[in-house]
């Protein structure tokens, strides 16, 4: 952080853009919170954009007049730590009564993280006959790895097993969000938000895409990538 290196430029892998078809796709459906709030759980690792997804549907949320409360629990995590955004979005303001989701409350859980997604603190949250899941399938190896990379193996499969033990698995849908979002938009940070326009396309959001948009040009970082990244993951 305290080496200045002059004419030179940051690599990165090719990108495609914005898929063409965006344009075209149908708008998806919303789920209606007129009788009761949507509650939607966010799980990955710190510093890789959880707290973004968090931030904005609360400003989409905002920009189409619906009450939002998103409460983030970063612990201690700053990097490779777990991190949980509770989003519940609502008609009124009265309908929020409390930030955090109940047990068994979570009408959507975006899995960014799946070793994060199956502890025992998210698996609380959802419910087998209510959740749906959009979830990351590239691991992301945990901190200890670096340490002890012989004794730390972790397979997909086990932890595919788990939330299909706890949710209906018609209701979920695996993405191998990571390497998709670097190999369209050279960038793996933008695999949160291409799973997040899985969810919109899906019809899991209580907000539609252009307010999503629109949150996203107003948070004003990298807004070129991160809504190619959004409008791969509704194409996908």
């Amino acid at each position: 952080s305290f080496v200045t290196v002059h004419g030179a430029h940051l690599r990165s892998p090719a990108r495609v853009g914005v898929p063409q078809t965006a344009a075209e796709l149908p708008e998806p459906a919303c789920v209606s919170v007129e009788e009761a709030p949507c509650n939607i759980l966010v799980t990955g690792i710190g510093g890789t954009g959880v707290i973004t997804i968090g931030a904005l549907l609360g400003m989409a949320a905002h920009l189409e007049g619906k009450a939002v409360s998103v409460l983030d629990m970063t612990g201690m995590a700053q990097k490779n730590g777990g991190v949980q955004s509770h989003i519940r979005i609502g008609q009124r303001a009265g309908d929020l009564s409390c930030a955090r989701i109940s047990s068994g409350g979570a009408h959507l859980l975006l899995a960014c993280d799946l070793l994060e997604a199956t502890s025992a603190a998210v698996l609380d949250k959802i419910s087998r006959d209510v959740t749906r899941v959009i979830a990351n399938a590239n691991l992301t190896m945990p901190g200890g790895y670096a340490q002890e990379p012989d004794k730390m193996a972790i397979s997909l499969d086990p932890l595919r097993e788990v939330l299909h033990r706890h949710v209906v698995a018609a209701s979920t849908c695996f993405f191998e969000a990571s390497s998709l979002a670097t190999a369209l938009t050279g960038n793996s940070i933008g695999a949160n938000l291409f799973m997040l326009g899985a969810a919109c396309q899906a019809g899991y959001l209580p907000v539609s895409a252009g307010p999503i948009e629109q949150a996203i040009g107003l948070n004003g970082v990298a807004v070129e990538g991160s809504k190619a990244a959004f409008a791969w993951g509704r194409r996908a």
